[in-house]
């Protein structure tokens, strides 16, 4: 298996494949890990196991519940792991709209749906491309779609002003910087959308968190180290208040939302 995949959850992939292949074979044409895992980033305390599987066929309703089956026989076996999965079709990679076709299963918070749901963007299948890991399959590097560096930036443009800009101005929003969770997730996510514009490449947060610390002024490393800290469950909060806390992360996301938007209308080649 390859090495960029820790040794703790190689048991669990092991043995979830290997159920695959005695129950439902030839089922999957590929297998692949993307998420933190693929950016180096694996936390055992917080990251779920990311993954994406090409199937040979659509699924059937039989296929479904032994699906379903293998899937909770592999959470029960391995509760500390929570593997998401999406199954695609051939046709569905590199697709940025749900596919029209059904049935669409994804394994979500240890449940099988079918949904249309699939996290189906740029990013996605950036990583995938360029940081995807193969467990089985054409290599990740090889699959037949592309993502050009200014489709990538566009759509993280529209989701930066659509979604993440939305915790400076919606109340509801804005309450969750009042929060530790809120912290890390808002400050290190608008990192990572920063790094991109200004790199074209993607990292995670906590990447996106170093790298922000040598590029950005120094009124903000507090606020920063903070949500690392945070990240990391790594120390005690260095702020008096959440209040004042979130006041701060406030004026942080409305300064880095306003560069990044200058930033994604100068592409550069790379």
């Amino acid at each position: 298996m390859d090495s960029r995949i820790p040794s703790v959850i190689q048991p669990l992939l092991t043995d979830f494949l290997a159920q695959m292949d005695e129950q439902l074979p030839e089922f999957l044409m590929g297998f692949y890990i993307h998420g933190s895992i693929a950016l180096d980033a694996f936390n055992p305390r917080s990251s779920d196991i990311d993954a994406l599987a090409v199937l040979n066929r659509p699924a059937s309703q039989a296929d479904l519940e032994t699906l379903r089956r293998i899937h909770q026989t592999v959470a029960e076996k391995y509760p500390k792991w929570l593997l998401e999965v999406s199954y695609l079709q051939p046709a569905d990679l590199g697709r940025t709209q749900p596919p029209a076709s059904a049935p669409y299963p994804l394994y979500h918070d240890n449940k099988l749906e079918l949904s249309a749901d699939f996290d189906q963007n740029a990013v996605t299948w950036w990583l995938l491309k360029h940081r995807g890991i193969t467990v089985k399959g054409t290599p990740a590097g090889e699959l037949p779609y592309h993502v050009e560096t200014d489709t990538l930036i566009r759509w993280m443009k529209n989701n930066l002003n659509l979604y993440w800009a939305t915790f400076t101005r919606k109340p509801a929003r804005m309450a969750w910087l009042l929060s530790d969770y809120g912290i890390q997730w808002a400050v290190l996510g608008v990192l990572r959308q920063y790094y991109t514009f200004r790199e074209h490449e993607i990292t995670s947060k906590t990447g996106a968190g170093e790298y922000a610390l040598t590029q950005l002024p120094a009124r903000w490393h507090k606020l920063i180290r903070e949500a690392m800290s945070i990240r990391e469950e790594s120390g005690t909060s260095t702020y008096q208040t959440t209040v004042g806390r979130a006041l701060d992360a406030l004026q942080f996301m409305r300064s880095i939302i306003q560069l990044c938007n200058t930033l994604a209308d100068e592409p550069k080649d790379r």
